[in-house]
């Protein structure tokens, strides 16, 4: 039930439930008002309205006390003000007199009706309702909205809301295939003075007689933090009278008074329900391990939405000069990368090459020409060289943003074992193996290891050639390739390069099937013909593993 989930925006709190459950919303309340929700047409809802406001005229003077058309706009709707209370209360030895009556708003908007109603209230709250439903927008009731608000069914109210203190809402989840079973999560008012969730637990336990404890059993009891949320968590497994076995699991946390964003919340779960209201407890359908597991999956998924505004999108930064810009020497490169110069020929080469790497912000160079030498020249080591009279002319060809580099050395190879692992990873056919096990990212392994999982592997030896480097699972992870310094001579005493044991960290998982030309990238090192080049770490727009 919990391999598919999707996400519930229940007032600012979001919940992940099963794919196939069936979820409600009930007691929607904001500031007051009680919110009522119908997606109908703008002709139904201007028919039901008026039946109504037609049905309050209708008791008389004690009925309706004010009518008008709602004044929200991009919304049509009628306000009604009825049926008003009088009474009165001593206040100091002197009467007071009081009067109350009933608000409803009603207002649609693109399919949508939307009522807000409160009974004992003042006729200035119509005002209020108005600017709450000013703050009303539209969506999808599997759309999880990226501005800060409070969710309803299929619409959110709008930050900045008006100052209000109270939130109300509870959501009602059901799997269709386990009638027995049946989990609510409210939000609700915080504070107050009420005992705690373990505190009323002990008080129970402390009046149950001897019977009723010897069939309850405490699954789990305690303290319980889900995602920033400190709350308390009490789940029990009970032998009902009839010998039924179900299970009831509460979790609450108490919040603080007048906080809609640290709202009292509660999510239960109660499994063995009867068929029809006082009807004996049933067997759960469920058994305690799957019982526990559906609890555990849904309950650490409560968090709070995130209720800061989006920041705002970054300016579009300006677009740098296109393949085929042209710049002439002594002018400022505009654009780092791959430049190609007009001059040079058969028999006149260019000093750096015809086409070279300019960094942005440097100047243009002038060609330097090279012509042919002749074999008096090569004899006595003479290299000539001229410029053009003309200024060298530059065209961009390529904006890769660092210079490739020729492959100085080869990187010491992964070998593969003859358990029978292909090079991309792949146990060959009718082979044995042990099965797949998920090697977490950040785990470290030895050189001449068994590689555990395909992906991008990072040499923990800062000074090796090597940097981050695909490899397949199966392959036995290789020593790092280190380069020697030089030494007298600008030549080293011995070899070039040596290699030696190192440890290799597993950075992100990806199969060959993922990863274009994965196995010679292996071979290759780090980026084709770029064996001393790290790579950009693949967790750097992560975090870290």
């Amino acid at each position: 039930m919990t391999e598919k989930m999707k996400t519930i925006c229940v007032g600012r709190f979001l919940v992940d439930v099963p794919a196939q459950a069936e979820v409600s919303l009930s007691r929607e309340m904001l500031d007051g008002f009680e919110i009522g929700t119908l997606e109908e047409s703008e002709d139904a809802f201007l028919e039901r309205v008026a039946s109504r406001e037609a049905d309050i005229a209708g008791r008389g003077a004690a009925g309706m006390v004010e009518a008008r058309d709602l004044r929200v706009p991009g919304m049509v709707g009628r306000a009604l003000v009825h049926d008003v209370s009088r009474g009165y209360l001593m206040k100091g030895g002197r009467r007071v007199d009081m009067e109350s009556v009933s608000v409803e708003v009603h207002g649609h908007k693109g399919g949508l009706s939307v009522s807000l109603s409160a009974k004992s209230t003042q006729a200035s709250s119509v005002g209020e309702a108005e600017a709450l439903l000013a703050r009303l927008e539209l969506r999808a009731e599997d759309d999880i909205p990226r501005v800060p608000g409070f969710c309803i069914g299929s619409a959110i109210f709008v930050e900045p809301l008006p100052p209000h203190r109270t939130e109300h809402i509870v959501m009602h989840v059901g799997l269709p295939a386990h009638p027995d079973l049946g989990m609510a999560f409210a939000s609700l008012p915080g504070g107050g003075g009420d005992a705690g969730l373990l505190a009323r637990t002990a008080d129970i336990d402390a009046q149950a007689g001897p019977d009723e404890m010897l069939r309850v059993s405490r699954l789990r009891t305690g303290a319980r933090t889900i995602n920033a949320l400190e709350g308390e968590e009490v789940l029990e497994r009970v032998r009902e009278m009839n010998f039924a076995t179900t299970f009831g699991f509460m979790w609450e946390v108490r919040g603080v008074d007048n906080d809609p964003l640290r709202p009292f919340l509660s999510f239960e779960l109660q499994a063995g329900i009867g068929e029809r209201p006082g009807a004996r407890p049933a067997d759960s359908s469920l058994h305690e391990d799957a019982v526990l597991g559906l609890w555990n999956a849904i309950s650490s998924s409560i968090r709070l939405r995130p209720n800061d505004p989006p920041p705002a999108p970054a300016p579009p930064e300006p677009e740098g000069p296109k393949l085929g810009a042209a710049a002439t020497a002594g002018e400022v490169c505009p654009q780092s990368g791959w430049w190609q110069c007009r001059e040079g020929g058969p028999g006149i080469d260019v000093h750096g090459g015809q086409v070279q790497y300019i960094r942005k912000g440097e100047r243009m160079p002038q060609a330097l020409l090279l012509p042919r030498q002749t074999l008096w020249q090569k004899l006595r080591g003479i290299q000539p060289s001229m410029e053009s009279p003309r200024l060298t002319s530059w065209t961009l060809v390529d904006k890769r943003l660092r210079p490739r580099t020729p492959a100085a050395v080869a990187l010491a190879q992964p070998g593969v074992p003859a358990a029978g692992f292909s090079a991309a990873g792949v146990p060959a056919a009718g082979v044995p193996v042990e099965p797949l096990v998920e090697a977490p990212v950040g785990i470290h392994v030895r050189t001449g290891e068994t590689c555990p999982a395909s992906g991008w592997w990072r040499c923990e030896e800062a000074h090796a050639l090597d940097g981050t480097r695909w490899f397949a699972r199966g392959s036995l992870l290789p020593p790092a390739t280190f380069q020697v310094p030089a030494g007298l001579f600008g030549k080293s005493a011995g070899p070039d390069v040596i290699q030696r044991r190192s440890i290799w960290q597993l950075m992100r998982h990806v199969e060959a099937a993922d990863v274009a030309l994965a196995p010679h990238r292996a071979a290759e090192g780090p980026a084709a013909g770029m064996p001393g080049v790290q790579l950009p770490d693949p967790h750097a727009h992560r975090g870290s593993p």
